[in-house]
């Protein structure tokens, strides 16, 4: 790990670019996931009919492709969405 020097001589850990941002962009937890899951929902509901791709995923809410997948697997397996004949993602009817 790199470090610098601190004036009083000691060296300090200094934070890895990477490290913090695939800490920031965990999505593999649920309560990261939640904040992204609210938005997509809302856009669902807004938008009645709104049909997307799994790539459609990844570019409107900034996520990368595992991101998109934990994202859409939730929101199938919680009833949200279902997957259609075409490969889009559409919002379940519920009556």
């Amino acid at each position: 790990m790199a470090s610098e020097r601190l004036s009083s001589g000691r060296s300090a850990p200094r934070t890895n670019s990477r490290e913090s941002e695939s800490e920031l962009t965990d999505m593999t937890r649920p309560a990261s996931l939640e904040p992204v899951l609210q938005r997509i929902r809302g856009e669902f509901h807004e938008s009645p009919g709104l049909r997307l791709t799994h790539w459609q995923f990844q570019r409107l809410w900034n996520l990368d492709a595992d991101q998109a997948r934990l994202v859409i697997e939730q929101l199938v397996q919680t009833r949200f969405l279902r997957g259609a004949r075409d490969g889009t993602f559409v919002r379940c009817e519920h009556p």
